[in-house]
């Protein structure tokens, strides 16, 4: 028996690298699902959505089209989390920029933000707390 052809080889290092980066992707993906169904998130997004000037320049439904959980800014240490992500509604895009905090046993979204697509140079404060931003 002797060694397999060149494309042979060829065939099973593309499958391998299909299937490491499927890999990857997925995990990433469960990542980013595991995180995006936490208190301190959800309460974000609730907030965005309740607050009738991010609603009227955003437009509804407001939809989270995810964040990059390689980024350094994207980051939750068990007591503190701050997250930029990009939103979505029927009239604009843009990026939603929260920090949260927990107390004994609930997160409470300190600050939050909302920067337009259409106006980088500006952010609306959506909620901002007596305590300065982290």
């Amino acid at each position: 028996m002797g060694f397999p052809s060149n494309k042979t080889l060829a065939k099973w290092a593309v499958y391998i690298g299909v299937a490491g980066m499927s890999s990857i992707m997925y995990m990433r993906w469960k990542v980013e699902e595991r995180i995006s169904n936490t208190d301190y998130f959800r309460s974000a997004f609730q907030i965005l959505r309740q607050h009738k000037g991010a609603v009227s320049l955003l437009g509804e439904p407001i939809k989270n089209m995810g964040f990059d959980i390689g980024d350094a800014n994207n980051a939750c240490d068990g007591d503190k989390a701050n997250f930029e992500v990009s939103v979505k509604g029927s009239k604009e895009r843009g990026k939603m920029f929260f920090w949260a905090t927990r107390n004994e046993k609930d997160w409470l979204v300190d600050h939050l933000e909302l920067e337009l697509k259409s106006q980088p140079d500006k952010r609306f404060i959506i909620k901002s707390s007596d305590k300065p931003k982290p």
